[in-house]
């Protein structure tokens, strides 16, 4: 929970910045290159090792980022790895994506499917979706064939079930 909240706050801080100075793409841009650096499992780890000094972390960083991302976030991955927090960034680009989606109006989906959809299914999907919910959607689709049949579509706090599985497990329990 306390990972949850500090990740909440700095990615409120990011685009709050990326606001004031009408760069919010950029900020996304930035913090996602900052993310594809920290994939690089020895860079997070000798960003977050307790016995490397500041010094030598901002030396690092400024080595490896050079000038591919802005000050400020450069300066936001700094305070991180002083903090040997490196490894809240998922999170923090994950709810700076949420405030810019909240911004721009739109919600994402997530369909589940048995079989991959046509690209007439998907569009008949993302159409019902988008009525749902009365936003944009940005919708991703993932095959899983134990659903057996239909679909499961998230999208927010809001899941609809149209899957065989579930059906069935309904009838089973009517039936018991």
């Amino acid at each position: 929970m306390v990972k949850s909240a500090s990740a909440r706050r700095y990615a409120q801080a990011a685009f709050e910045l990326g606001s004031e100075n009408n760069e919010v793409d950029i900020w996304l841009d930035d913090l996602s290159t900052i993310a594809a650096a920290l994939d690089n499992g020895e860079f997070s780890q000798y960003l977050d090792a307790p016995q490397v000094s500041e010094d030598q972390k901002v030396g690092l960083i400024s080595k490896v980022m050079g000038d591919s991302i802005g000050q400020l976030p450069k300066n936001m991955l700094c305070l991180l790895a002083n903090r040997s927090s490196t490894n809240l960034f998922p999170e923090i680009i994950a709810r700076y994506q949420e405030l810019l989606d909240k911004r721009n109006g739109i919600e994402r989906a997530e369909v589940v499917s048995a079989v991959p959809l046509s690209d007439d299914q998907s569009n008949d999907v993302y159409e019902l979706l988008k009525t749902l919910v009365n936003k944009n959607i940005e919708m991703t689709t993932h095959v899983d064939s134990e659903i057996l049949g239909g679909i499961i579509a998230k999208v927010g706090d809001q899941v609809v079930d149209g899957s065989t599985r579930s059906r069935l497990n309904a009838l089973r329990r009517q039936i018991a």
